[in-house]
């Protein structure tokens, strides 16, 4: 009788065994999975927002470099081919900027997509404006003003200096995002994160002296929203 019991219960044994050990594997496999997809996901947003960078730091580049062209041009008085340059130029920037604001609110925040708007879009309008009117002047027989020439010349210097601190603003986000995917992010002891700190991270916490500097390092797997940690 000992030996059936004896018997069983290595049977039973071996079944839990195998049982809870398969749960485990695919418990494991799983969570291995979804990792490779999170990872594969942030990974091809990270792409993304570099390729929207450069595409709008060479836009904006394109733009200031064509609009400088033809002002030189006008100087001259022969604009035709610079003035046809434009053109091409214009109908891409016109065809891209509303997908450029859209991507940069998804991507980064609002406050770039307005930052694009407001401090170059507009500038460029305005410039672009007061190239037409002197293109119409030349056109009606009137001559070049030099001041007005300058005063544009002005206007795009102002642009430069714009586009120049938002491709920081670019770059930096950019970088960041390359970190975070790549090397992970880290997670402070502040009312925004406390909510991420795993139960171990709070224990340690009671052994702190610096608590407000306090910080941990977590693949971005496991810390990313799939609500939008962005806007």
């Amino acid at each position: 009788m000992n030996a059936w019991v004896a018997l069983l219960a290595t049977v039973i044994g071996a079944l839990l065994t195998a049982v809870l050990g398969n749960r485990l594997v695919q418990t494991w496999q799983q969570r291995n999975w979804l990792h490779q997809q999170q990872f594969s996901g942030l990974e091809k947003e990270y792409v993304a927002l570099k390729t929207l960078t450069d595409t709008i730091i060479k836009d904006c580049g394109g733009r200031l470099g064509c609009m400088r062209e033809l002002v030189s041009a006008l100087r001259r008085g022969q604009y035709e081919k610079q003035l046809e340059s434009y053109r091409g130029i214009l109908v891409t920037w016109n065809g891209s900027i509303h997908a450029h604001y859209a991507q940069l609110t998804f991507q980064i925040k609002w406050d770039c997509a307005t930052h694009l708007e407001r401090r170059i879009h507009e500038k460029f309008l305005d410039s672009g404006r007061n190239i037409e009117a002197e293109i119409r002047r030349l056109n009606a027989g009137g001559a070049v003003s030099a001041s007005r020439l300058n005063y544009i010349d002005n206007q795009l210097n102002d642009v430069a200096a714009e586009i120049s601190d938002f491709s920081r603003t670019l770059v930096r986000h950019t970088e960041e995002r390359r970190q975070e995917v790549f090397y992970g992010r880290k997670i402070s002891y502040t009312k925004s994160d406390i909510f991420r700190l795993r139960n171990s991270d709070l224990i340690k916490l009671l052994f702190e002296s610096d608590v407000d500097n306090f910080a941990v390092v977590r693949p971005t797997t496991d810390v990313a929203s799939p609500l939008g940690r962005r806007l």
